[in-house]
Protein backbone atom coordinates (compact mmCIF):
# COMPACT_ATOMS: atom_id res chain seq x y z
CA UNK A 1 0.00 0.00 0.00
CA UNK A 2 2.76 2.42 0.93
CA UNK A 3 4.82 1.65 -2.16
CA UNK A 4 7.88 2.38 -0.29
CA UNK A 5 9.78 0.57 2.05
CA UNK A 6 9.73 1.22 6.00
CA UNK A 7 9.85 0.35 9.42
CA UNK A 8 6.98 -2.23 10.31
CA UNK A 9 5.47 -4.59 13.21
CA UNK A 10 2.17 -6.12 13.05
CA UNK A 11 0.14 -7.76 15.95
CA UNK A 12 -3.27 -9.55 16.14
CA UNK A 13 -5.95 -10.22 18.42
CA UNK A 14 -5.70 -13.64 18.62
CA UNK A 15 -2.94 -16.14 18.68
CA UNK A 16 -4.15 -18.15 15.94
CA UNK A 17 -8.02 -18.33 14.07
CA UNK A 18 -9.26 -21.32 12.26
CA UNK A 19 -10.09 -20.36 8.70
CA UNK A 20 -14.25 -21.61 8.91
CA UNK A 21 -16.48 -19.87 6.96
CA UNK A 22 -17.19 -16.32 9.15
CA UNK A 23 -14.03 -16.96 11.33
CA UNK A 24 -12.42 -12.92 12.41
CA UNK A 25 -9.24 -12.00 13.36
CA UNK A 26 -8.25 -8.72 13.50
CA UNK A 27 -4.55 -7.58 12.94
CA UNK A 28 -3.10 -4.40 13.31
CA UNK A 29 0.08 -3.44 10.85
CA UNK A 30 2.41 -0.63 12.06
CA UNK A 31 4.04 1.66 9.18
CA UNK A 32 6.37 4.05 10.03
CA UNK A 33 4.70 4.90 13.45
CA UNK A 34 1.03 4.80 11.50
CA UNK A 35 -1.60 2.24 12.77
CA UNK A 36 -3.16 0.37 10.00
CA UNK A 37 -6.44 -2.21 11.63
CA UNK A 38 -7.09 -5.21 9.44
CA UNK A 39 -10.01 -7.14 10.07
CA UNK A 40 -9.87 -10.34 8.13
CA UNK A 41 -13.15 -12.29 7.81
CA UNK A 42 -12.52 -16.26 6.37
CA UNK A 43 -15.16 -17.07 3.67
CA UNK A 44 -14.58 -21.08 4.09
CA UNK A 45 -13.84 -21.40 0.24
CA UNK A 46 -10.73 -21.89 -1.03
CA UNK A 47 -7.65 -19.16 -1.78
CA UNK A 48 -6.45 -17.32 -5.14
CA UNK A 49 -6.11 -20.31 -7.25
CA UNK A 50 -7.63 -22.72 -4.84
CA UNK A 51 -4.45 -22.48 -2.72
CA UNK A 52 -4.86 -22.02 1.19
CA UNK A 53 -8.14 -20.26 2.48
CA UNK A 54 -9.93 -17.42 1.41
CA UNK A 55 -10.81 -14.58 3.25
CA UNK A 56 -11.17 -11.02 2.69
CA UNK A 57 -9.67 -7.82 4.25
CA UNK A 58 -9.91 -4.45 4.37
CA UNK A 59 -7.89 -2.05 6.20
CA UNK A 60 -9.25 1.12 8.20
CA UNK A 61 -6.73 3.71 6.53
CA UNK A 62 -4.56 4.21 3.80
CA UNK A 63 -0.98 5.57 3.96
CA UNK A 64 0.69 7.99 1.84
CA UNK A 65 4.18 8.10 0.95
CA UNK A 66 5.95 10.57 -1.00
CA UNK A 67 8.75 7.78 -2.33
CA UNK A 68 5.82 5.26 -3.29
CA UNK A 69 3.83 8.74 -5.27
CA UNK A 70 7.26 9.35 -7.13
CA UNK A 71 7.97 5.89 -7.87
CA UNK A 72 4.28 4.73 -9.26
CA UNK A 73 4.10 8.01 -10.89
CA UNK A 74 7.39 8.00 -13.04
CA UNK A 75 7.02 4.47 -13.60
CA UNK A 76 3.77 5.03 -15.43
CA UNK A 77 4.32 8.66 -17.28
CA UNK A 78 8.67 8.65 -17.71
CA UNK A 79 8.16 8.11 -21.73
CA UNK A 80 11.15 10.34 -23.50
CA UNK A 81 9.56 14.04 -23.45
CA UNK A 82 7.74 14.16 -20.40
CA UNK A 83 8.56 16.81 -17.63
CA UNK A 84 6.82 15.31 -14.35
CA UNK A 85 6.12 17.07 -11.04
CA UNK A 86 4.42 16.10 -7.82
CA UNK A 87 3.18 18.58 -5.13
CA UNK A 88 5.30 18.71 -2.06
CA UNK A 89 4.38 15.66 0.03
CA UNK A 90 4.97 14.82 3.32
CA UNK A 91 7.33 11.82 3.73
CA UNK A 92 4.30 9.43 5.39
CA UNK A 93 0.92 10.34 5.76
CA UNK A 94 -2.62 8.80 7.31
CA UNK A 95 -5.10 9.53 4.25
CA UNK A 96 -8.35 7.99 3.13
CA UNK A 97 -8.31 4.84 1.01
CA UNK A 98 -9.59 5.36 -2.53
CA UNK A 99 -10.40 8.89 -2.14
CA UNK A 100 -8.02 12.11 -3.46
CA UNK A 101 -5.54 12.50 -1.24
CA UNK A 102 -5.27 16.26 -1.62
CA UNK A 103 -2.09 16.18 -3.50
CA UNK A 104 -1.69 15.86 -7.48
CA UNK A 105 1.13 15.15 -9.95
CA UNK A 106 1.43 16.56 -13.45
CA UNK A 107 2.90 15.53 -16.48
CA UNK A 108 4.22 17.66 -19.44
CA UNK A 109 3.80 15.59 -22.87
CA UNK A 110 3.97 17.15 -26.40
CA UNK A 111 1.91 17.41 -29.03
CA UNK A 112 -1.26 15.16 -27.02
CA UNK A 113 -4.20 17.55 -27.97
CA UNK A 114 -6.21 16.90 -30.87
CA UNK A 115 -4.72 20.36 -33.01
CA UNK A 116 -1.24 18.84 -31.93
CA UNK A 117 -0.61 20.98 -28.86
CA UNK A 118 1.61 20.53 -25.86
CA UNK A 119 -0.21 19.76 -22.87
CA UNK A 120 0.35 19.30 -18.89
CA UNK A 121 -2.01 16.41 -17.52
CA UNK A 122 -2.54 16.64 -14.16
CA UNK A 123 -3.68 14.31 -12.02
CA UNK A 124 -5.18 13.26 -8.39
CA UNK A 125 -3.39 11.37 -6.29
CA UNK A 126 -5.06 8.85 -4.75
CA UNK A 127 -4.09 5.49 -2.22
CA UNK A 128 -5.50 1.90 -2.59
CA UNK A 129 -5.06 -1.42 -1.01
CA UNK A 130 -2.63 -1.86 -3.56
CA UNK A 131 -0.55 0.94 -3.73
CA UNK A 132 -0.60 5.07 -4.76
CA UNK A 133 -2.60 5.83 -8.18
CA UNK A 134 -2.87 9.19 -9.69
CA UNK A 135 -6.06 9.30 -12.05
CA UNK A 136 -7.79 12.86 -14.27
Amino acid sequence: MAGAPGKTSARCDKDDVKPAKGAAITCTVTYEGIDVTWPVTFTGKPGFGGMGDGYGAQPSTGILTREGVTRYFWGNNHDAGKDLRCDTMPRVKKVLLDRKSGYRCTYFTPNASTDGRDMWITQDVYITTNGPRARV
